[in-house]
């Protein structure tokens, strides 16, 4: 394993790769490369060598708003592999990225996605506030999954697709849009259980031309309790992604692993707590970005 550093920090480093994976988790934390006391792994040029998966949580929603072509983009810039972002259904049928059931929080008009027309929607204008460049504002629309997917193959993105939207009767359709459209492997996350195990055994049938190599699923929950265990090790080809700022203790992390459940974890902000995950085997990460302290945060 090596760790590859930009040409503008390798200057100033004696070492440009560091053999043991655990290291190069340690070095990230210990790094004031710039001089500053925050450490942004992106902003560090560290590129993914397979030792660590770091997936953009909303794109990287700490330079652009979250969920939007311009999120995924920075994502790519600053070296991330995979970008997750959300999805909902409009009234009309079109899947568009948006993380609330309402567009309040994100943008300058309201009303829930469902409810709403895919014409009526793009209508509206990304107004994060936090994020939104002076020669963006008023032109950022609400991205589709069409134009996402698009991105992500073009700029070598590994999509993370997380379903907000509950209910599994438009898994079908769904996945047959997905599956014309996708060149590149990819993950499908959802909190919903029922959606996944559904989404699993359709991929499965044979009943899609979705092709299963290459896919990750992925089941979000909050805590690795015996009751998720209990859940997860009925089909243990769904893996388990869990709060890692709530849970991931080497006993329950074992006892899933024990049962051939894959985990990764969600959302990781902190280095020192990636270290300890880290350590006790996890090597998938979410994270919106990488800073040495806390309370250091912008």
């Amino acid at each position: 394993m090596y760790l590859v550093l930009n040409k503008k920090f390798k200057k100033g480093l004696t070492v440009a790769a560091v053999t043991v994976p655990i290291i190069i988790i340690a070095v990230v934390i210990a790094c004031v490369i710039s001089g500053n006391s925050v450490c942004k792994l992106s902003r560090a040029g560290i590129e993914d060598n397979g030792a660590v998966t770091l997936i953009s949580h909303r794109g990287l929603n700490k330079l652009a708003p979250e969920n939007t072509l311009e999120a995924a983009l920075k994502s790519a810039e600053h070296g991330y592999g995979h970008v997750e972002f959300d999805i909902r259904r409009t009234k009309d049928g079109v899947w568009v990225l948006m993380h609330d059931s309402d567009i309040k929080r994100t943008t300058d008009g309201e009303g829930n996605v469902s409810d709403l027309t895919y014409k009526q929607i793009i209508s509206c204008r990304i107004d994060e506030g936090k994020n939104l460049d002076d020669a963006l504002n008023g032109v950022i629309t609400v991205p589709t999954l069409e134009q996402m997917l698009s991105l992500c193959a073009e700029n070598g993105l590994m999509p993370v697709i997380e379903i907000k939207q509950g209910g599994t009767e438009y898994i079908p359709e769904l996945l047959s849009f997905i599956a014309a459209r996708r060149n590149t492997d990819m993950m499908i996350i959802t909190f919903d259980r029922e959606q996944i195990e559904y989404i699993s055994s359709f991929i499965n049938s044979g009943r899609t031309t979705f092709v299963r190599e290459g896919i990750e699923l992925y089941w979000l929950t909050s805590d690795l309790s015996d009751e998720t265990l209990e859940t997860a090790a009925k089909t243990p080809e769904i893996g388990v992604s869990f709060n890692g700022n709530k849970a991931g203790t080497q006993k329950e992390i074992d006892a899933f692993t024990e049962k051939g459940i894959k985990l990764a974890c969600w959302t990781i902000d902190s280095p020192s707590k990636l270290e300890k995950l880290y350590e006790r085997g996890i090597k998938t990460f979410t994270t919106n970005r990488i800073i040495y302290n806390l309370a250091e945060e912008d």
